[in-house]
């Protein structure tokens, strides 16, 4: 589990370059531990092809390999909800966007009260323009999933995208009950209250954002932004 979380935590910092860079180290790893530390071969094969190999197809694709990603991505078995998913997003990363809804929609067959792929099919249809199919997904995996931050959050940022920045405010209000230190969430609040005129409240925002993790283009962002 430790050689694990040394792909799944970069991976949930949105550190890509160190998830790629990791999974030779992780793999050698897993074969390293059977039988040694009670690991059966047959569950090494299971952690690679469900725990790893998904995660690092997906940030192969974000750093631009796409034939690395859809050749390892191709890897993992079909019965597996996060693999699935991982099929999705890089079909979206590719602007694959007729791909990315077949398998969106396989996921959500799979898993139907998880809130994850909706989610995630919603973020999708925001990066193809379709603002308000984006905010229908976001809506379903918001009722699939109360407490999880995320959809709001997009839902916000979509409803920035269509110039209702007004109404964006009380989505990312609401995620912050749920997430209240996620960097990205302060900036699009931040952002929000600034295109609303309540300057003060947006460099609030801003600074809250800037005391917490923000991945190196939410950092340029900020910048911009605070600068503004």
């Amino acid at each position: 589990y430790r050689a694990i979380n040394d792909v799944q935590l970069p991976f949930w910092m949105g550190d890509w370059p160190r998830v790629v860079a990791k999974r030779q180290s992780v793999e050698h790893a897993l074969e390293g531990a059977i039988g040694s530390s009670g690991l059966t071969a047959q569950w090494a094969d299971v952690s690679r092809e469900r725990l790893i190999r998904p995660y690092v197809a997906i940030a192969l694709a974000l750093t631009g390999d796409f034939s690395g990603a859809d050749t390892l991505v191709r890897k993992t078995p079909r019965d597996c909800y996060i693999c699935i998913r991982a099929r999705a997003r890089i079909a979206a990363v590719e602007k694959n966007w007729k791909g990315a809804d077949y398998w969106f929609a396989n996921a959500v067959k799979q898993a139907p009260s998880i809130p994850f792929a909706y989610a995630e099919w919603g973020r999708m249809l925001m990066a193809k323009g379709d603002l308000d199919g984006a905010i229908a997904k976001l809506e379903a995996a918001h009722q699939k999933g109360r407490h999880f931050a995320d959809p709001l959050e997009m839902w916000g940022e979509a409803l920035i995208a269509k110039n209702r920045s007004d109404l964006a405010l009380a989505k990312f209000e609401e995620a912050s009950k749920y997430a209240p230190n996620w960097g990205r969430l302060h900036l699009k609040w931040g952002e929000a209250l600034w295109w609303n005129g309540k300057r003060d409240d947006a460099k609030k925002q801003f600074a809250i954002a800037a005391t917490l993790d923000l991945s190196p283009l939410e950092k340029n962002e900020l910048s911009r932004l605070g600068a503004a």
